[in-house]
């Protein structure tokens, strides 16, 4: 059974991506759709243990290759959404200029001539509807050391005091003195597996 899994062939990986250079990048549709759908009619395989040192080495192999391959996917997962975050900027941009610079012309308008009816807000054109909406009052903290040391000393009332559950405490609440907290789930720590290729060993 090992000599069958050990001779496969291997997984090619998945090319790195440079993003300090941009370069040609993989079909999208490829690394979405880049599976295989396994037979239903494949014969079940054996059970494989790990009960040698060859045995051992060869399943650490293939779980580094395997971290490796996820970590390629990232870096290119993260090279798409970079490059399409810039394109979609770059194409939006005289759009959004010519939305800012007509909506300038358009609003005055508007107001004038919404001033002129009693309640409605709306004006009915040939090629949309134009309403004025009120926005909510809006504030923006620019200097939050500076706004809360006011307000402690000047509106108590308009600082906002967070509870929080301090982790730290409760650990030990239950680890060392034993005690149930309701609404709270506690796991002893365990042995995690790591693996380091053996030229970084």
């Amino acid at each position: 059974m090992l000599a069958t899994l050990v001779d496969a062939p291997p997984t090619a990986p998945l090319a790195l991506v440079d993003t300090a250079e941009p370069g040609p990048l993989p079909s999208l549709s490829n690394v979405l759709f880049d599976f295989t759908i396994p037979s239903a009619e494949a014969p079940a395989a054996e059970p494989f243990t790990v009960d040698s040192l060859s045995k051992a080495s060869w399943v650490a192999s293939r779980i580094l290759e395997a971290q490796a391959r996820t970590a390629q996917r990232s870096d290119l997962a993260r090279s798409y959404k970079s490059r399409i975050d810039a394109w979609l900027s770059d194409a939006n941009s005289a759009d959004i200029d010519s939305i800012e610079y007509l909506s300038t012309l358009l609003k005055p308008w508007v107001e004038f001539e919404v001033a002129k009816q009693r309640r409605s807000r709306s004006i009915i054109l040939p090629t949309a509807t134009a309403q004025l909406r009120k926005l909510p009052d809006r504030v923006d903290i620019l200097d939050v050391p500076t706004a809360l040391g006011y307000l402690k000393a000047n509106h108590p009332e308009a600082v906002i005091v967070r509870e929080d559950i301090s982790k730290t405490a409760v650990r030990s609440l239950i680890f060392t003195e034993g005690e149930a907290i309701p609404g709270v789930e506690a796991q002893l720590g365990h042995d995690e597996l790591y693996l380091r290729p053996a030229a970084q060993a």
